[in-house]
C-alpha cells in the first residue's frame, strides 16, 4: 500500500494520521479539580481512575504531600525559569524528526538542578521516592494542554514540515471528534493499541509524557565520586501528511 505522496506505509507504527486535534480541554490547577463520569473518578493529569471520590481524594492528598516546598530549595527567578522552559521546548522539538520510520519513543535529558525542576513542575509531581525521585504523569488531552501551560507554549509538542507535514507528540486517551472515522487514524490507533500490548512491558507508553528527575552520579579508578541532577523527558511520536485528493474531469 503506498499514499498518494509517494511515500510508502513502513509498518503498522508509521500510519499516517492527518489533521491532528487542536481541540484542547481547559483543566484547573490539579489539587482543585477532577474529572467525573457516572462510575468512576478521574485525576486531569495522569488520568488514574477510582471508583470512588474516597479514592481519587487520597490520591490528590498524596501528590499535594510530594508538592511541598523543602526547606532547601530556594525559588529561582522567573526570567531563569523561562529560559530553561524554552530550552527544554527546543530540545523537544530535536526529537520530532521528520518521516514515519523515525516516530516512537523519544527521549530528552538535560543536567537540571532540583531547584529548577521543583520550580517548574511543582503542583504536577506524582511520585517521590526515598531515593529523591520525582516523576510526572501527563496523559490525555487535559496533559497536553498542563504542559502547555507550563511550557508556555501550546505548540511544545508539534513540529510542522513543508507541504502540510508534521510530527507531533501522542499524547491523547481517544482520538478527536473528526478523526474517529478516519480510516488512516483508526488503523494507527490499532496500531498503536498493538503495541502497547505486545511489545515487553515498559515504564513509558504511547499516550502518556513521562518527566522525571533524578541525581545520576560515577566514580572513577581512584575511587573520585561527582554527581548532578537530570531531567529526564519521555514521550512517542508519530508523523502525519495531509493527502489532497484530487478530482479530475475526463472526456470520453
Amino acid at each position: 500500500m503506498s499514499l498518494s505522496s509517494g511515500r510508502p506505509v513502513e509498518g503498522n507504527w508509521h500510519l499516517a494520521i492527518s489533521n491532528v486535534t487542536n481541540s484542547i480541554t481547559n483543566m484547573s490547577t490539579l489539587t482543585t479539580s477532577f474529572t467525573t463520569s457516572a462510575s468512576e473518578f478521574i485525576c486531569p493529569t495522569c488520568q488514574k481512575r477510582y471508583k470512588k471520590q474516597g479514592g481519587l481524594s487520597r490520591h490528590l492528598s498524596i501528590v499535594k504531600r510530594y508538592n511541598i516546598s523543602h526547606s532547601d530549595l530556594d525559588k529561582l527567578p522567573e526570567t531563569n525559569n523561562e529560559k530553561f522552559k524554552s530550552i527544554l521546548v527546543y530540545l523537544i522539538h530535536r526529537k520530532l524528526p521528520h518521516g514515519f520510520k523515525k516516530g516512537g519513543r523519544q527521549l530528552v535529558s538535560l543536567a537540571c538542578t532540583e531547584h529548577q525542576f521543583f520550580d517548574i513542575f511543582k503542583g504536577y509531581i506524582h511520585h517521590h521516592s526515598n531515593r529523591n525521585v520525582y516523576k510526572c504523569i501527563f496523559r490525555g488531552s487535559a496533559g497536553y494542554q498542563i504542559l502547555s501551560e507550563i511550557l508556555n507554549n501550546p505548540l511544545w509538542g508539534r513540529k510542522f514540515y513543508d507541504e502540510e507535514q508534521q510530527t507531533y507528540v501522542v499524547l491523547f486517551n481517544d482520538p478527536p471528534e473528526h478523526l474517529k472515522n478516519n480510516p488512516l487514524a483508526i488503523a494507527t490507533r490499532c496500531a498503536t493499541e498493538s503495541i502497547a500490548t505486545h511489545r515487553r512491558k515498559s515504564r513509558y507508553n504511547p499516550g502518556e509524557v513521562i518527566i522525571e528527575w533524578k541525581i545520576k552520579g560515577e566514580k572513577d579508578a581512584k575511587e573520585n565520586y561527582c554527581e548532578a541532577g537530570f531531567i529526564y523527558i519521555h514521550f512517542w511520536t508519530i508523523f502525519s501528511m495531509y493527502i489532497k485528493c484530487i478530482k479530475r474531469n475526463y472526456k470520453m
